[in-house]
């Protein structure tokens, strides 16, 4: 960025204290915007004191319709009297809180840039859902904020690809990125038992199809071989399911995790239904693990196949024989987690964007 800003990054959702991917690249992304002049807005059904963080308390989506006059009105006098504004509205919501917001602030803030971060393309990820007014709806206000926008981000070239063909938008990638600690450091945890490792919360369909292809067919083949292995899961208060290989260690903070992840023989993806990029692959390609996934799991990703710790399989047979086969294979590999970290350090893809726009 050449010229000085005003910067405002706005979330429909809470992503300060992440607890999902979506709200660690939100935050990750807004800490590692090198700006004096800059201000995040957010959701949260809490009231929050945060620096530099402006927290609307909204339980509802109801709650949130109804506030977004109040959130323009909050922006507008932020950005009133700024030489160049820049609002950058984060695309892990309903899109139609975007358009919204952008119909009481367009004719407000003639000389402010609106930048759309999507997080995936939400038309499809509607579609998968199935409700078809808000299918229908939701590209509707995606293409409109497309055409409108000055800037609308892709995760990859995947997406933007897809964009272009849905929309015929030219849409600028920004990747996600993760902020990581000194791996060497972080100590990993021990258990009596081997362990492998998924993380995500049910919450999320692409998740709980994943876990639930994990229980129900990978792990009683892994088992008869090995009944000693142990699938570890986080990201959930509580899961529905119970077998003697299951062990749900719920929430976990950040610090706890990496030990987590550090620890697994294995970390494992089955996705069958993928958008965007995942943070948690993001994670586990950083860290050096050995990783067995499906194709859909690596969606958006920027891979290096002469790094042999990824794996690739869609059949759970293979799978399962694939989770054996490396249960011993090193737990880090340094060589591939010195590549990944310098393509997915956010500060480092932050700099890049703004220095382009």
């Amino acid at each position: 960025m050449k010229k000085k800003f005003s910067i405002v990054v706005v979330n429909f959702f809470r992503v300060t204290n992440p607890y999902s991917g979506a709200s660690e690249v939100s935050w990750n992304f807004f800490k590692s915007i090198q700006c004096k002049d800059k201000k995040l807005f957010q959701f949260s059904d809490k009231s929050l004191n945060i620096k530099e963080v402006k927290t609307l308390k909204a339980k509802t989506k109801i709650h949130k319709i109804f506030k977004l006059k109040y959130l323009s009105d909050l922006i507008s006098d932020f950005c009133k009297k700024k030489e160049n504004p820049i609002i950058i509205i984060e695309g892990a919501s309903w899109v139609g809180y975007t358009f919204v917001l952008f119909y009481f602030l367009k004719n407000r803030l003639n000389n402010a840039k609106f930048i759309y971060h999507s997080h995936n393309i939400e038309y499809l990820l509607r579609k998968k859902k199935g409700n078809f007014l808000i299918t229908i709806l939701t590209k509707f206000f995606e293409n409109y904020i497309g055409k409108n926008f000055d800037i609308f981000t892709a995760v990859s070239k995947i997406d933007k690809l897809k964009l272009k063909k849905l929309y015929n938008i030219n849409a600028k990638i920004l990747p996600n990125g993760i902020n990581f600690p000194i791996i060497e450091k972080v100590k990993e945890s021990k258990f009596k038992f081997k362990y492998i490792f998924f993380c995500g919360s049910i919450d999320y369909l692409p998740n709980k199809e994943a876990l639930e292809i994990l229980i129900n067919k990978i792990m009683p083949i892994v088992n008869k071989i090995d009944p000693n292995l142990k699938l570890l899961v986080s990201g959930n208060k509580k899961i529905e399911y119970k077998s003697k290989y299951l062990l749900n260690v719920g929430f976990v903070n950040k610090k706890k995790f990496y030990r987590i992840l550090k620890g697994a023989s294995v970390f494992v993806n089955p996705m069958r239904t993928a958008f965007g990029s995942q943070v948690k692959m993001i994670t586990a390609l950083v860290f050096g693990k050995t990783i067995i996934a499906s194709k859909k799991a690596t969606l958006g990703l920027t891979l290096n196949y002469k790094y042999r710790n990824l794996l690739i399989s869609n059949n759970d047979k293979n799978f399962a024989d694939l989770i054996i086969k490396n249960i011993d294979a090193k737990k880090i590999t340094i060589a591939s987690s010195k590549y990944y970290k310098n393509i997915y350090s956010v500060k480092n893809i932050t700099s890049n964007f703004f220095k382009k726009i």
